[in-house]
């Protein structure tokens, strides 16, 4: 019995914790009245997608927005993206695609009774499940139902229609999706949008495990445009986690982003938006 209270103390302690957390991102969401640097830094953000990007210019962008595990502020940063893009006059669509713990509903404040897993099983359902975030240009698209089989409904034919429906509707469409390491479903849609974003969180991450979960990306024919470094604090001045500088990722890989203090070239122009 003992173990048992313990077990759920733990649970209701972790619980709380993510309310509490949940609460400061809602802080931290983009605004008109945000603090400059974060405004600047999806600025900077926004326009290296683009570049990432560039080619036909009248085409709806898809991309995807990723870690290696929970935590590292994947959902935090596709919201604010999403907010930038909506700022500069772009119809946005942002999708939880996170069937398993969505959090985009949570950080927006929407219902989340009809979503995508109910869209999946029904196209029909596309218009009434697409909500009004409140901002300005953004609708959001939240995950609906959990269903049995989120792998295989991401990975179907209907997910596919989805996204040629919707592309036909915005000027930018951003998935939020799973973290890799913990499930194939970020790998499925991966080859499925024009490129991935990949968050990784300052004393969080891991260089093995974005390692692994970059390697599955790759393997799954995605294309992963950079890396966003999430919860740097800009009064350090080494902007490196866990031992593994953010360079030695970029040098792999490429990316944007600030750099470790121990590379000899200066950062490559990027952003790091600051996140609780």
């Amino acid at each position: 019995m003992s173990l048992f209270r313990r077990g759920k103390k733990q649970s209701s302690k972790h619980t709380l914790q993510e309310q509490n957390r949940r609460k400061e991102e809602r802080k931290n969401l983009l605004s008109v009245s945000r603090d400059f640097f974060m405004q600047e830094a999806y600025k900077s953000l926004r326009t290296n997608v683009n570049f990432s990007l560039a080619g036909d210019l009248n085409r709806t962008m898809v991309i995807s927005v990723t870690s290696a595990l929970q935590g590292e502020g994947k959902s935090f940063t596709a919201t604010n993206l999403a907010i930038s893009y909506a700022q500069a006059d772009q119809k946005v669509l942002l999708m939880d695609c996170d069937l398993r713990r969505p959090k985009i509903h949570t950080l927006l404040q929407l219902q989340n009774e009809l979503g995508l897993s109910n869209v999946l099983m029904d196209l029909t359902l596309l218009p009434s499940a697409i909500v009004p975030s409140g901002i300005s240009g953004l609708d959001v698209l939240t995950s609906g139902t959990v269903p049995p089989n989120p792998s295989e409904l991401l990975d179907s034919s209907r997910m596919e229609q989805l996204l040629c429906q919707v592309q036909e509707q915005y000027d930018c469409v951003i998935l939020d999706t799973p973290p890799v390491n913990m499930v194939t479903d970020s790998a499925v849609l991966a080859s499925k949008v024009e490129g991935v974003l990949f968050v990784v969180r300052v004393g969080v991450s891991q260089r093995p495990a974005v390692l692994q979960a970059v390697d599955q990306l790759l393997y799954g024919r995605g294309k992963v445009l950079g890396f966003v470094l999430n919860g740097v604090d800009l009064s350090k001045p080494y902007y490196g986690y866990n031992r593994y500088g953010y360079g030695r990722y970029y040098g792999r890989y490429g990316g944007y982003g600030y750099r470790s203090a121990e590379q000899e070239r200066p950062p490559s122009g990027g952003s790091v938006p600051p996140s609780p």
